[in-house]
């Protein structure tokens, strides 16, 4: 049977008793149906994890009898930057990168890119984004979830501090060499760098070359943005695991780097 597991925020965790969410709790009472003390595991979002006892109070759903679970080891600090694409598409990279380990999500206006988010819809956006990842965190299997940063200009990211120290890749469907990842990475991690489906343009190419990037292919074939951020990190994940390590851990500075 899979684990039933529920984000629960920081804030609505007390002691050693944690209320649900709403739309967690329409989950676990009229959805799963499950009953006054069973055992179901609680996740925070920030790593740490919880086994507890159901109980019903009134309205409210809560997991009483909170026992940590075992903290997961903190792997490569991996952040995927990945042009802006249609949402549907957009929605659906942030949760495969969030199963595959996934820490920051980066989303990035690219010369070629056709999708802008108007700067009164950016609040609603986030929020939807952060709700996809917890979501497939609580399905993987996480204790985190990715932190999703407001969309950034390019240039904006090549000139932040969060790209100094990290094994920096740009992924371009012409490049000459084909990424093969040497699981001896940097302690400060890696950045992906995927562009949108117009492709990057020359002179963003040759910007990401100077700050250092790594400009590299993933096959012969031409793939979808989407496409080409899953398979980087599934490459990614494949190395490191041989190595003995995970993807994820720590997340980076680029706080900086992501504020609108």
């Amino acid at each position: 049977m899979a684990r039933r597991r529920f984000y629960v925020p920081p804030e609505s965790i007390t002691g050693p008793s944690a209320v649900l969410p709403e739309e967690q709790a329409h989950h676990l009472r009229d959805v799963l149906r499950l009953g006054a003390g069973e055992t179901v595991e609680i996740f925070d979002g920030t790593g740490r994890g919880w086994a507890g006892e159901v109980t019903f109070g009134g309205f409210r759903v809560l997991v009483c009898g909170l026992r940590p679970l075992a903290a997961q080891e903190s792997g490569v600090p991996v952040i995927l930057a990945a042009a802006l694409i249609k949402p549907a598409r957009f929605e659906w990279m942030i949760e495969k990168a969030t199963e595959l380990g996934v820490g920051e999500v980066l989303p990035l206006k690219t010369r070629f890119g056709d999708v802008r988010i108007p700067g009164d819809k950016i609040g609603d956006r986030l929020g939807r984004w952060d709700r996809i990842a917890r979501e497939a965190s609580r399905q993987c299997g996480r204790m985190d979830a990715p932190r999703i940063h407001p969309p950034i200009d390019f240039d904006r990211l090549l000139d932040s501090d969060g790209v100094r120290g990290r094994g920096c890749v740009l992924f371009h469907e012409k490049a000459a060499e084909v990424w093969n990842p040497d699981p001896a990475l940097p302690a400060a991690g890696v950045l992906l760098c995927v562009g949108p489906e117009g492709g990057w343009a020359d002179r963003e190419t040759e910007a990401a070359r100077a700050a250092g990037f790594e400009v590299r292919g993933l096959g012969t074939r031409i793939l979808r943005a989407e496409t080409a951020a899953v398979a980087a990190l599934a490459i990614l994940q494949h190395r490191i695991s041989g190595a003995g390590g995970d993807v994820s851990g720590p997340r980076g500075p680029l706080t900086s780097a992501g504020k609108s």
